[in-house]
């Protein structure tokens, strides 16, 4: 178990374990660069499409879960037993544990250049070859799935993800959840107003290069009264150097949550609450880029398909027009 968290590639584990972790790194890091050869070496190594869709959604809540920390500079426990082989995995010491590591240690890192991870590879996603996505949608429980679906409509409308809703086919119970963190966090719900949660999520998509997610996005702004330049220039600068004032300082934070969140510092909350925020938003903001990222690595790990609605404008950004023509004709 140790080996697994400093080092999996290191660990002794079997050909399922290592495919898993394989498939949920590259989902992590390069979720644009997940295809069919994937998902195919998954049902090799013995998972059903409903295992390949639970690794999905488990890879994908931790990109969650660990941005919200991040973002909003949730410290370590003070007095907790940390193994310290697992504290130097993550660059923390012994002495380092006992302190405030996001008010100390992150502010001092702050003046030092980031290490950057790379540029994800922007081209065209390799989408599913045919259908809504590159794995089995038939609904387990048709009843409940058939009213969720019906809300996902809504709540997404008026451009609604519905091949992202019909990859949650045999996971109603997953779909249940995510709806309701949806209800909270965008989908209009979030009190952030549709413009701002449209910038957000596609920031996030831009930035990690999630195109499914960036495209809805995209249709989201041009929806909200977005001009196409607006979306093509936040699509080539997620940092929001194109953008004004508050809205400015929104995208500059999701940029950097997305792609860096463990170099998160004290100062990028005070950036945002200094542009007008207060302290319920700054919490509705970390959560909803990192909702968006949730969301956008269930669309790239299942290899969700984009629908027919979305606008030129939304598609051509993200290169994803040939996509579109291509499910066309299958």
């Amino acid at each position: 178990m140790l080996a697994v968290s400093t080092d999996w590639r290191r660990a002794r584990l079997g050909a399922a374990d290592h495919a898993m972790l394989e498939f949920s790194e590259k989902l992590t890091g390069s979720p644009s660069a997940l295809a069919e050869l994937d998902l195919a070496g998954l049902r090799q190594d013995g998972f059903s499409d409903r295992e390949i869709l639970s690794i999905t959604l488990a890879a994908s809540y931790r990109n969650f879960i660990t941005r919200v920390a991040d973002g909003l500079g949730v410290e370590l426990r003070r007095g907790g037993s940390y193994l310290s082989e697992i504290l130097h995995a993550f660059g923390v010491s012994e002495a380092e544990a006992k302190t405030t590591i996001y008010g100390d240690r992150q502010t001092a890192r702050e003046g030092r250049p980031s290490a950057s991870r790379g540029t994800p590879r922007r081209n065209a996603p390799p989408a599913a070859e045919r259908g809504a996505c590159g794995i089995e949608t038939n609904a387990t429980d048709k009843v409940l799935f058939g009213a969720l679906y019906q809300e996902a409509l809504k709540l997404t409308g008026p451009h609604p993800m519905r091949n992202l809703t019909l990859a949650f086919g045999l996971r109603p119970d997953a779909l249940k959840a995510t709806l309701g963190l949806g209800r909270l966090l965008g989908m209009g719900g979030s009190g952030l107003g549709r413009r701002l949660e449209a910038i957000i999520g596609l920031v996030v998509g831009a930035t990690a290069w999630m195109p499914y997610l960036g495209a809805h996005h995209a249709q989201a702004l041009l929806d909200a009264g977005g001009a196409p330049h607006e979306v093509e220039a936040l699509v080539r600068d997620p940092g929001g150097t194109s953008l004004a004032g508050p809205e400015r300082e929104v995208a500059r934070y999701c940029e950097k949550l997305t792609r860096e969140p463990g170099t998160m510092a004290r100062s990028d909350l005070e950036s945002v609450r200094r542009a007008g925020f207060d302290d319920r938003d700054l919490v509705t903001i970390a959560a909803s880029a990192s909702f968006e990222n949730f969301l956008g690595r269930v669309g790239a790990g299942v290899l969700v398909r984009p629908e027919e609605d979305l606008a030129p404008d939304a598609l051509r950004p993200f290169q994803m027009e040939e996509i579109r023509a291509a499910g066309a004709k299958n």
